[in-house]
């Protein structure tokens, strides 16, 4: 089976120049957690996720440290600030420029290697270098549930 075949064809996409507020309302209306961003001639420049708006308003040293100051940094400090500045942020400003991606006549056990290797649930599918699909984890599981008759 070919990924083609799996594939939601019409991708909700957004643009480097969209607000992270609104792409954050976009995520939450639609009940998606990751989108690709394209450029005009529908060519993937990168991903936004849900993660990447979270870690938009993470401090960098949060990482480094214990929890300790995670208290802090939800109630009072520096989280809400930088959520505050969402409708300052544009996707560009955020969003994973390193994007992996697969062709539509890739087989679908390798692209489900890649989603568990990578680390990925979504991954934008190409055809001539321009996005014509993507194909996601929930999409192999439901394969996976129709061809074991649970579906």
């Amino acid at each position: 089976m070919k990924v083609s075949e799996l594939m939601t064809k019409e991708v909700l996409t957004v643009s480097p120049d969209m607000s992270v507020k609104d792409v954050a309302k976009l995520l939450f209306e639609k009940e998606i957690s990751g989108l690709p961003v394209v450029d005009a001639e529908s060519r993937v420049i990168g991903m936004v996720t849900e993660k990447d708006l979270i870690n938009m308003a993470m401090p960098k040293y949060l990482e480094e440290k214990g929890l300790e100051d995670f208290a802090y940094i939800l109630d009072e400090g520096p989280f809400w600030k930088k959520v505050a500045e969402a409708d300052r942020l544009k996707v560009k400003d955020i969003m994973r420029k390193e994007v992996l991606c697969v062709t539509e006549d890739m087989p679908v056990p390798e692209v489900a290697r890649l989603m568990i290797s990578k680390k990925v649930r979504r991954i934008p599918v190409l055809r001539d270098g321009k996005l014509v699909g993507i194909i996601a984890r929930a999409d192999i599981v439901k394969e996976i549930s129709r061809q074991t008759g649970i579906i």
